[in-house]
């Protein structure tokens, strides 16, 4: 695999990109209804700490739950 600059992708290639978690968050207070928000907050939650950290340093958690 080759990236737009002829790099070459590889598996040892560190991956990084940013998530505005603000906006993650509220994305899915909107979506609270949807099964499919639900299972991406509950993998969100059990498997990214970053994430769970951020959920539980909001003052508005009533909101998602």
């Amino acid at each position: 695999f080759f990236l737009s600059d002829s790099t070459a992708f590889s598996p040892s290639t560190p991956h990084a990109f940013h998530i505005n978690f603000n906006s993650l968050y509220t994305a899915l207070c909107e979506q609270q209804k949807s099964d499919q928000a639900t299972l991406l907050v509950y993998m969100l939650l059990h498997l990214n700490s970053n994430v769970r950290t951020y959920v539980l340093a909001q003052t508005d958690i009533e909101s998602l739950v």
